[in-house]
């Protein structure tokens, strides 16, 4: 697989320098692999794909080239867990509808795998990247516990300063949630503003005080209607490096795939020799320039 993968990452640093045909491709007959009943796919075949492709269709096959690198990412298993989600909609009776969004199976197992494909470059990415990132994100690890009155939020801390865990303090006074361990980084948009600013303005860890917040309704007839809910947390961490892996999970599916494709495009220095390609793909990402 990594042969055959190499082969088509080669193929997209040496397109052909022409505007339109695909008769000056390099070694256009070579054959790259061989699919069912033994029909052949070529360079020139590869080649014609990509000059009838969008730029993310392009970037696609290109990032699945350059992931064929890495030993974490086996194609293999993606494409087996790929089939078995369609497997389970086919089981379901959801099969017509994914034929009728992505037109057919095939398009949404390549879309399946192109997506995780993404998120696991991202987590090289991260890693590669890793201070940086925790430095810029401030990811923090904790429970968040939410509660409809102010004595119920000061029963949970004090059956937690009792001994009680976080979790059945919480649900023990009425939590409008069980509280989960969860990495929170600081662009999350879950967290309301007030439990945003007490956890920029503290740096500590552990039980917080109660955090109120307000939600102002404008009813139909123009009256507003106040809600309170009275948050308190459980900051378990605060060092990227105690919780990494869960870290890089979090952030991977929070980047923005540009900042993937764009990262590995200047890493590999990928390069478009084929004039349509280049002004195609050029408009979309700016290293290419």
């Amino acid at each position: 697989m990594k042969k055959i993968v190499t082969l088509v990452l080669s193929l997209m640093l040496l397109c052909a320098c022409s505007s339109g045909g695909y008769s000056d491709v390099s070694n256009g007959d070579e054959v790259l692999y061989k699919g069912p009943n033994q029909v052949s796919f070529t360079k020139s075949d590869l080649y014609k794909k990509m000059k009838n492709s969008s730029a993310d269709t392009i970037s696609s096959m290109i990032l699945k080239s350059i992931a064929a690198h890495y030993d974490t990412i086996d194609f293999e298993e993606l494409e087996k867990q790929a089939q078995e989600e369609i497997d389970f909609y086919k089981s379901i009776g959801y099969e017509s509808y994914i034929i009728q969004s992505y037109g057919t199976l095939d398009a949404y197992k390549d879309l399946y795998v192109s997506s995780i494909t993404v998120t696991e470059l991202s987590k090289i990415y991260i890693e590669e990247n890793f201070e940086t990132m925790a430095n810029e994100n401030k990811p923090i690890k904790m429970q968040l516990a939410s509660f409809s009155t102010e004595e119920d939020a000061l029963k949970c801390i004090d059956d937690f300063n009792n001994g009680s865990t976080f979790d059945m303090a919480a649900v023990n006074n009425n939590s409008a949630n069980a509280p989960q361990s969860t990495v929170y980084i600081d662009s999350d948009l879950s967290l309301d503003y007030e439990v945003k600013e007490y956890l920029n303005d503290t740096d500590s860890t552990g039980i917080s005080t109660v955090i109120p917040h307000t939600t102002s309704t404008t009813n139909s007839d123009g009256t507003v209607t106040e809600d309170m809910t009275y948050y308190v947390l459980n900051v378990e961490s605060r060092n990227a490096e105690e919780f990494h892996d869960e870290f890089v999970e979090t952030m991977a599916l929070s980047l923005e795939t540009d900042t993937v494709v764009e990262h590995f495009f200047e890493k590999h220095e990928i390069k478009f020799f084929d004039q349509d390609l280049y002004e195609l793909m050029s408009k979309e990402y700016e290293v290419l320039k």
